[in-house]
């Protein structure tokens, strides 16, 4: 069943009347409720998402009451909208929808009725009309009973009378507004006002009352449906506890003293009944009637200026009551036993003819009262017991009392005791209103305690707890409750059947399926489906099988389920949210602990480095110095030119060391990566041999990078050759850039890396891929995996400490056997200060020198080495073992320097302060800069010739310098 909430009167009869069909045929109901279909409201709109989880798989047949859901879309967007359930059958109730079978009220007929009443009973000619939502099709259907009513009667239809139709919502304020306008714009007020439903009687009464009308003695007043949803109306005039009232100012006042309304019952139990056993009749295949009009009944009450009387009779207020001489003892006790229904099957056989015979020999005086009154307390009270409503009783004993009265000669007893029976009756009425009260303020206090603790769970074991608890206290013997997954999917969280929980299986299943277990009973049962959702997210749905009988308990659970679980999925999200802090907590320790190690592994090795780049600088220089000086067919060059060799060796050495340790000298520039690895290509594949295929996906639109061209390929040819030393068997290589943007929560294996833009390197294999010790240890150097004497184990760190010193960013992914794939981050060009110096290329020169050079340095075998160098070439050498001494120096001779020729890092005082220092004198001599290794000491835009170098380096560069100057 398809049916709009709230399930409070109307909906929830409509509700109960398919729920008795289903289980009186055998069938089981599943009731779907939603709200209106377009609705403005986006909150009321996701409600309707369960109407999604309809599934043939599951459903064999389908009653949709259309009014509520489809007053918003009207006829046309109801039968578009149920199409999506075909070829499904169909039943549906108060419109017609397409070909299906349809159950509808008469209610042109039963308006038509009440209208008649006014007229023939009362005598009114002057009768308004309150139009009802133009959507709403029952409500044009009842506009036009009131026309039939008037034509029959040959009473001319006054438009002035008439309001236009409302909004698509039954809204009593509306239906008031719509009644001053109306009595301020005509000459001759209307002498009664029928309402298309009980909402707006609601209405006309509260604005007939404000402007000084009397109900029914001024201005008679009849309804539609028998109910009034007072429970979503604001009301005024609240009572106050040490009497008096409160006028509370809003546009519908009414009270305890607002006359019962005369009004059309709507026959809702009835056709939805009916609609169940056309639905079955469908799916047995049946034969059907297409379309089935269901009578409706007047109900005279006080609203119309009548009094009730007994065997369905009325009678106006004000004249006297027409008493039947034809009645007969049978016709009362059937009289009687009608009234009460089925319910008078908790009385004893015989009750009905008893009580006549006692009140007949009470009214003689054969015996006395008391046993009558006994009898019928006794009866009464049995009839409550079995749900009977007081009021039940009030027709059939007005018509015994006059039954009574018409056939004894003296009414004193009789009389006397009639008022014994109103005392007993209305005390009836009082206990019925008492237990009324407190059994809704128990219910009342039973769901907000129930919705408290609900509410307050802040997991699913305290939400299934709460539940466990509360439900054996709202009688509701079933509830699944079942939360979105993934689109399409849904998990359950909590199973509660036959008053106990159950397993709940701890995997995702398909929404449309309900239920991830099977839902069957052994008898007809009778469940509800509601949405559970917020003003931002569709969170689930709840089963909830049929216990008790107001509806609102239900939506009162369904929308504190809501709120639970909305809770939970913010405490889930919060733990989730910690759990990552922590995560990334964790990692940024162990990162930073990497730091601290590496740093401190770099100190050493950047400080060795230093050093030995100093001794390489004597051992190269020397080797080449020699080398020149000796002949072709001089027995020691072979020896010397293994030194020079061994030297090169070692300077390579030095300098993966001090990549690690980002003291290598770089020389950046804005690079096109495409075109720079484009260029390699042939090495690449030449290095990696042909048992392993080469993919190079290089896009034409990637930004271009800020590095050094020359150590980007230093960390191609690194990763290339471990992916190589991975794949023996062959495999597939594969190299890749792409535009990346690196957030302030992104990690990875670099601390501190400046969010923004950057262009990824990637470079994956096929091969054997990494344990995950051997992940965390992979950039440290001298850590490899390799047999001894086939890797150093700096390739890896060498990569490391080149993208740290870029500014970039590096990560690997790797599983065993399921390859490796290194992403490198290089930092896309930002605006910096300066163009740096590409590094100079080594030639050979024989150019011979003119001028002084300082000569500061701080290793004595290095300075020799230099001196000499200089000197050969031409040069006049000033040299100094530190920068103060330097500075002492440069004071004596200071107009016969041309040029100094530093070391950066010295003691007492480096080569940059030294500089500093004599430019503030005002000399301004060229200066070359000599390091095994960067510094953070500001160079400007002097010269740097990296250690170790050879002479004809040194001797290039200064006479490229002196040249300038000259």
């Amino acid at each position: 069943m398809i049916t709009a909430g709230p399930l409070i009167e109307l909906a929830g009869e409509q509700w109960r009347g398919v729920s008795d069909g289903a289980q009186h045929l055998g069938c089981d109901l599943v009731c779907f409720v939603g709200s209106e279909l377009d609705h403005p409201e986006l909150y009321k709109r996701r409600a309707n998402t369960v109407y999604d989880l309809i599934s043939l798989n599951r459903i064999d047949a389908l009653v949709v009451w259309t009014t509520r859901v489809g007053q918003l879309v009207g006829s046309d967007g109801m039968e578009e909208y149920v199409k999506r359930y075909a070829p499904m059958p169909i039943v549906s109730v108060e419109t017609g929808l397409a070909q299906w079978p349809t159950i509808l009220m008469n209610n042109r007929d039963g308006m038509k009725q009440a209208v008649d009443h006014l007229i023939e009973v009362h005598g009114k000619r002057r009768i308004a009309f309150i139009r009802g939502p133009q959507t709403h099709a029952g409500a044009r259907e009842r506009f036009l009973g009131y026309a039939d009513s008037l034509r029959n009667h040959g009473i001319p239809f006054d438009p002035s009378l008439v309001t236009t139709p409302g909004s698509f919502i039954w809204e009593p304020n509306g239906a008031a507004e719509s009644v001053r306008k109306m009595i301020a714009n005509v000459e001759v007020p209307p002498d009664a006002i029928a309402a298309a439903n009980d909402d707006y009687a609601i209405g006309v009464v509260s604005a007939l009352e404000g402007m000084g009308f009397r109900t029914p003695e001024d201005v008679a007043v009849v309804g539609y449906d028998n109910h009034t949803n007072v429970r979503t109306h604001d009301l005024g005039y609240l009572a106050l506890a040490g009497g008096g009232t409160s006028r509370v100012q809003r546009e519908v006042n009414i009270d305890a003293a607002t006359p019962a309304f005369t009004t059309v019952r709507a026959p809702f139990h009835e056709m939805g009944f009916r609609a169940a056993e056309l639905a079955l009749a469908l799916v047995r295949g049946e034969p059907t009637v297409s379309r089935q009009m269901m009578p409706t009944e007047l109900i005279v009450r006080r609203s119309c200026g009548c009094l009730p009387s007994g065997l369905g009779d009325h009678a106006p207020a004000h004249g006297r009551l027409n008493i039947s001489e034809s009645a007969t003892a049978s016709t009362v006790a059937d009289h009687l036993r009608d009234s009460l229904g089925p319910l008078q099957a908790a009385l004893p056989e015989g009750w009905a003819e008893q009580l006549i015979v006692e009140l007949m020999a009470a009214g003689r005086g054969e015996v006395e009262g008391a046993e009558f009154l006994n009898l019928l307390a006794e009866y009464i009270r049995a009839s409550a017991r079995a749900g009977c409503e007081p009021e039940r009783w009030w027709p059939p004993l007005f018509d015994l009392h006059r039954f009574v009265t018409a056939r004894i000669s003296d009414a004193t007893l009789i009389n006397d005791l009639w008022l014994r029976v109103q005392l007993l009756v209305g005390d009836a009425f009082a206990t019925d209103a008492r237990f009324k009260y407190l059994s809704h303020e128990r219910h009342d206090q039973t769901v907000r305690e129930a919705g408290q603790r609900l509410i307050a769970s802040r997991d699913v074991d305290e939400l299934t707890d709460a539940l466990a608890e509360e439900l054996p206290r709202l009688g509701i013997p079933g509830c699944h409750v079942v939360a979105y997954d993934t689109p399409g999917t849904a998990r359950a969280l909590v199973r509660y059947e036959d008053n106990e929980l159950k397993d709940v299986p701890d995997t995702p299943f398909p929404a449309i399926n309900l239920t991830p277990y099977p839902f069957r009973r052994d008898q007809p049962f009778s469940s509800l489906i509601a949405p559970l959702y917020t003003d931002e997210e569709d969170l689930g749905y709840v089963i909830f099988e049929e216990g008790p009988e107001p509806g609102w308990i239900y939506e009162a659970v369904q929308q504190q389920l809501s709120s639970a679980l909305r809770t939970i999925r913010l405490m889930q999200d919060l733990k989730d949210a910690r759990a990552r802090l922590e995560e990334r907590v964790g990692e940024t320790e162990a990162q930073l602990r990497h730091a601290q190690k590496m740093e401190a592994i770099g100190r050493l090795t950047g400080g060795i480095a230093h050093d030995f780049n100093n001794i390489l600088t004597v051992v190269n220089g020397n080797s080449e110095m020699l080398l020149r000086r000796t002949l072709q067919d001089d027995p020691r060059r072979t020896a010397i030119e293994d030194i020079r060799h061994a030297g090169e060796r070692a300077a390579n050495l030095t300098r993966q060391l001090l990549a690690f340790t980002r003291q290598q000298v770089l020389h950046p520039e804005s690079l096109d990566l495409k075109r720079n690895l484009t260029k390699v290509h042939s090495m690449l594949r030449t290095l990696v041999g042909d048992h392993i295929e080469l993919e190079m996906h290089l896009p034409e639109d990637v930004a271009q990078v800020w590095a050094d061209a020359g150590q980007v390929e230093q960390i191609l040819f690194n990763l290339a050759v471990n992916s190589r030393d991975a794949m023996p068997d062959g495999g597939k290589l594969i190299v890749s850039i792409e535009d990346a943007t690196l957030g302030a929560g992104d990690t990875g294996r670099i601390v501190g890396v400046r969010p923004g833009e950057y262009v990824v390197m990637r470079v994956q294999d096929t091969g054997t891929g990494m344990a995950p010790d051997v992940r965390a240890q992979v950039f440290e150097p001298y850590f490899t995996t390799k047999p001894v004497g086939k890797g150093t184990g700096l390739g890896l760190s060498t990569v490391f400490g080149i993208v740290q010193q870029s500014g970039g960013q590096i990560e690997v992914i790797s599983t065993v056997g399921g390859g490796t794939t290194v992403e490198v981050y290089l930092p896309v060009p930002y605006e910096r200060d300066g163009t740096p110096e590409a590094p100079c290329p080594r030639r050979t020169t024989s150019h011979q020198g003119a001028g002084t050079v300082l000569l500061v340095e701080d290793d004595a075998q290095v300075r020799i080495m230099a001196r000499r160098s200089l000197e050969t070439a031409g040069y006049a050498v000033i040299e100094a073992s530190d920068g103060q001494e330097a500075l002492q120096l440069a004071t004596a001779h200071r107009s016969t320097i041309d040029l100094v020729l530093t070391d950066v890092v010295m003691p007492k005082m480096g080569g940059p302060e030294l500089v500093r220092l004599l430019r503030s004198t005002g000399a301004a001599p060229a200066v070359i800069y000599m390091s095994g290794y960067t510094t953070d000491e500001v160079l400007d835009d002097e010269v740097l010739i990296t250690k170790p170098y050879v002479e004809s380096e040194l001797l290039e560069r200064v006479r490229e310098l002196l040249v300038q100057d000259a």
